[in-house]
């Protein structure tokens, strides 16, 4: 595993010795190792177990550690949560914390790592930590917090129709909730200089505009940057809904200085040479991620052409990390095992 990790960090600077490959597994660890997925999002020990049997066996250069991040601050907040078998927990939609954009002044004052499930996150680093594994200090980015607080409809047309009313909230977010809970992980896990690496999907084309994401995702991580300092928002994608992704993938370089993350179904759509050319101009590693969908429904020579194209495409001077989008729960392993053989058997 160290060996395999210290890949990742070759790759980021073009001297690994093959393509590194990383992963956003979750639930499909606990389906792995037999666990049911209530157990998995809320006992540490298990969830550890889980995604280290996981990541032993598809032989990844990380060590993953993907729990229900876009809930952790939310559920926290008085969120209510449903919990379906087989599935990741998700903030009910039928009943939302916030009616309206101004109800966050009606909530009590979060006991910032005590309240929800904040103490699993906290127990899974410390657990790193006795492993001499790295802990992960991470948060929800500020546009999908409030979406889970207030609805994804809800919160578009408060964008558009009382903005001032949306950035109070945002603003409550991120210097109430967003940036305690950072200051608290990396408390505990004794450095305050920890990377706080953070994901916003809600904050993507077509579900918003590219101005509405400037103006309400990346202003807030420029604000939460300043309280605390050192964080980085992944997650964005949308590229192939825009006429011109490099105005969106200027605000990801922003987000995320040094990476340029890829996503499918965007790369496959635009072609990943378009994420390459931006990444070799930047000065940037190129991360890539592989559709979840084709992950799980393969066929796994559909996977393999698929992973192959990328790396021959925008992988081949070696500045390049291949990730598996979110692995569904049912996802056979032979088409994850797929997926790496294809990185690990291209040799640099």
């Amino acid at each position: 595993m160290r060996e395999a990790m210290e890949r990742l960090k070759q790759a980021a600077v073009g001297k690994a010795d093959c393509v590194a490959v990383t992963a956003q597994i979750s639930h499909h660890a606990a389906r792995l190792a037999g666990e049911s997925t209530r157990t998995f999002y809320t006992d540490a020990e298990t969830f550890l177990a889980c995604q280290l049997h996981a990541d032993e066996l598809y032989q990844l250069d990380t060590v993953t550690t993907h729990y229900d991040l876009y809930n952790i601050e939310a559920e926290a907040m008085g969120a209510p949560m449903v919990w379906n078998a087989n599935e990741t927990p998700e903030a009910d939609p039928a009943h939302r914390l916030l009616e309206s954009v101004d109800d966050w002044r009606k909530l009590k004052p979060v006991r910032i790592g005590q309240a929800g499930r904040m103490p699993f996150i906290l127990e899974i680093n410390r657990r790193l930590m006795d492993l001499a594994l790295k802990p992960k200090v991470r948060f929800c980015g500020p546009v999908t917090l409030a979406a889970k607080l207030l609805g994804v409809e809800k919160l578009i047309v408060a964008c558009v129709t009382e903005p001032d009313r949306v950035h109070a909230l945002m603003t409550f977010l991120t210097d109430e909730v967003i940036a305690p809970w950072i200051v608290c992980q990396r408390e505990h896990a004794g450095d305050d200089n920890a990377t706080a690496g953070g994901a916003d999907a809600v904050a993507s084309p077509p579900i918003l505009s590219v101005a509405m994401v400037r103006e309400f995702c990346l202003h807030y991580l420029q604000r939460l940057d300043k309280l605390v300092g050192k964080v980085r928002l992944a997650a964005l994608w949308g590229e192939r809904f825009l006429d011109d992704p490099r105005e969106y993938m200027d605000i990801k370089r922003l987000a995320y200085p040094g990476t340029c993350q890829a996503l499918d179904p965007d790369v496959t759509a635009l072609g990943p040479a378009l994420f390459k050319a931006y990444a070799d101009e930047h000065d940037m590693t190129l991360v890539m991620g592989l559709d979840a969908a084709l992950i799980e429904q393969g066929p796994v020579n559909a996977i393999r052409s698929r992973a192959q194209r990328f790396i021959d495409e925008a992988g081949r001077d070696g500045r390049f990390i291949l990730f598996l989008n979110d692995i569904p729960y049912n996802t056979p392993p032979d088409h994850v095992h797929a997926a790496v053989a294809v990185a690990h058997q291209h040799r640099y």
